[in-house]
């Protein structure tokens, strides 16, 4: 607990503005030399050699994202409310108790964040590049330094909170535009619209993220490059920190959909049904289960949603039979479905289990056993063997993979690209541990076959927006430039025993945008310093630049060319 006071009503997981950091860092403004006065920090992103991107769209630069929300929810809301709006005595009791039971009695005095009550506001610069650029690895978008000589500590003081906030949207948001990237070049390729793009991405990540705040901060990551997902407080995020307006613009949408709890549900009650009916009396348990699916799919589509988009999830008995039977005696059923208000009227099939590659796009050739002629041989059961692997057989829908399964059922129209596209009334959504990885393979294949790239939607999870760490970029919060006693110092470090990527820059800095690229200038003068694209967008507690998500995303989009049809070597 807090130890309230006994007037004090105790209140639980209520943040305490300078707890909001490691011990480590609530000594360090008595470290410092005593005359200092200046203190300037920068947060760069050092590395991508542990970043999950496809090298051949990789272009070494990351989504810069995050900042405003940041500041906005904590350098001003937070520290307006629960410090200087409150008394001194109140606004360091808390952090005073915590250090003493911690660290010691008196090890942390609290004087120096007394004096920060009386001045009355947050001495703070940051000056940043614009949100939504993408900024090349080794170069720092965002700056902090002190703006009264007393207080050169808060320059660096909240390096832990601002590295736990940030380093993930932006991550997220970087990892969400390489997936962007693969849509549009294959979009182009197979001659799909490109403005489905939009929509192809979908965030399923949420319920694997690292608590609510951080799905919704990442989830705006995800908005930035897309319009699908699942993850609602995102949307809110996006209007509470991004002026972002649902009433206005296409912040984030899903449509309905159907889980394994749902389907299963109304299948297995169905069943049971069906198993008293006596004209079923002698149909097995398995193929009563498969009737009584078909069933409830045919409600899903003409009764529950007899128009416009929803998706239903198809694997939780057996997939290959809806895909190839199911799917089937309910076209018509299918096919009489309406459009709604937006035109949109499809319905989504989920597979959610096996190896997304092969239930999409089926097996090549060369991956199952063939005969003299070099084509694959069926076996006499109509099963085909794969290839390398031990008493591993698939059937002929296997062997197609779902797409195919449903073009041969609704075939569709082609581009003028000459690639299939489904029919309008049905479509796919993957969402099972998808990665760039997975996807750019689905895609070759796909386009192997002759598909074009818009057939299905990538359910992007948890796999991977929360397989990530501070390490996938290298981001980190280091000290570059300090003024002790009228003596300027340029800091940095450069462990011996590091590969360089530790190595931080030196010295005021200077970023310049040259072609397409942002360059670091070190070791500026203070003139020179104050120019370049580092502009100052917080001081003093007041938000000075004030971004809006349609801004960042028209800047993000713009910040890329996609190279042309063919140009990619992805061997």
């Amino acid at each position: 607990m807090n130890a309230p006071e006994r007037t004090e009503t105790l209140e639980k997981n209520k943040l305490v503005p300078f707890c909001l950091a490691d011990f480590y860092k609530t000594g360090h403004p008595f470290m410092y030399p005593r005359e200092t006065t200046k203190l300037v920090a920068n947060f760069t992103p050092r590395s991508a050699k542990y970043a999950p991107v496809l090298t051949q769209l990789f272009d070494n630069k990351v989504v810069w994202f995050g900042l405003q929300g940041f500041i906005v929810e904590y350098l001003i809301d937070l520290f307006t409310r629960d410090f200087f709006a409150t008394s001194k005595a109140q606004a360091v009791r808390k952090f005073k108790r915590r250090m003493d039971t911690a660290l010691g009695p008196g090890v942390v005095p609290a004087d120096h964040l007394e004096a920060l009550h009386e001045l009355g506001y947050l001495p703070l610069e940051i000056r940043s590049l614009p949100e939504g650029s993408r900024v090349d690895i080794k170069v720092p978008p965002v700056l902090f330094s002190n703006t009264h000589e007393d207080f050169p500590w808060v320059a660096t003081y909240f390096e832990t909170l601002f590295s736990c906030e940030v380093w993930k949207p932006s991550t997220v948001a970087t990892v969400a535009f390489e997936f962007r990237k693969l849509l549009t070049y294959f979009a182009k390729l197979t001659g799909a619209p490109e403005e489905f793009v939009d929509w192809q991405g979908h965030d399923f990540s949420m319920r694997g993220m690292s608590g609510v705040h951080d799905a919704m901060r990442c989830g705006a990551g995800h908005l930035l490059s897309f319009l699908g997902t699942d993850t609602i407080p995102a949307v809110d995020y996006a209007e509470d920190f991004y002026a972002a307006d649902a009433d206005k613009e296409i912040v984030g949408g899903s449509i309905p959909a159907s889980e394994h709890s749902v389907m299963a549900l109304r299948i297995l009650l169905t069943q049971q049904r069906l198993a008293r009916d006596a004209a079923y009396a002698d149909m097995e348990p398995k193929a009563l289960r498969r009737l009584a699916e078909r069933e409830v799919i045919r409600e899903f589509v003409s009764h529950d949603y007899p128009q416009g988009m929803v998706s239903i999830v198809s694997d939780t008995f057996d997939f290959w039979n809806v895909m190839t039977v199911i799917a089937k005696e309910l076209k018509d059923d299918i096919l009489a479905r309406k459009p709604n208000a937006l035109g949109m009227c499809k319905v989504v099939f989920r597979p959610d289990s096996g190896d997304p590659v092969k239930i999409l796009t089926g097996y090549t050739d060369d991956e199952l056993r063939c005969g003299p002629d070099g084509k694959p041989a069926p076996l006499a059961d109509g099963r085909y063997e794969v290839r390398d692997e031990v008493r591993l057989y698939v059937t002929e829908a296997e062997r197609k993979g779902a797409v195919e399964c449903l073009w041969d059922i609704y075939g569709g129209t082609t581009t003028e690209k000459g690639y299939k596209v489904l029919d309008s009334h049905v479509g796919l959504i993957y969402g099972d541990s998808l990665t760039l990885k997975r996807a750019v393979l689905i895609m070759r294949r796909l386009a192997a076959k002759g598909f074009a790239s818009c057939n299905f939607v990538l359910g992007i999870g948890s796999y991977t927006y929360n397989m990530l760490s501070r390490d996938t970029f290298g981001y980190a919060m280091k000290a570059i430039y300090a003024e002790v006693g009228g003596e300027s110092v340029a800091i940095y470090k450069d462990p011996a025993t590091d590969d360089g990527t530790k190595k931080s820059a030196k010295g005021l800095l200077r970023v310049e945008m040259e072609g397409e690229r942002f360059v670091l200038y070190e070791q500026q003068t203070v003139e020179q310093a104050q120019g370049g694209e580092l502009v100052p967008v917080f001081r003093n507690g007041e938000l000075l630049v004030r971004q809006s998500l349609a801004e960042i995303r028209d800047r993000l989009r713009a910040s890329w060319t996609c190279p042309a049809p063919d140009s990619i070597d992805w061997d």
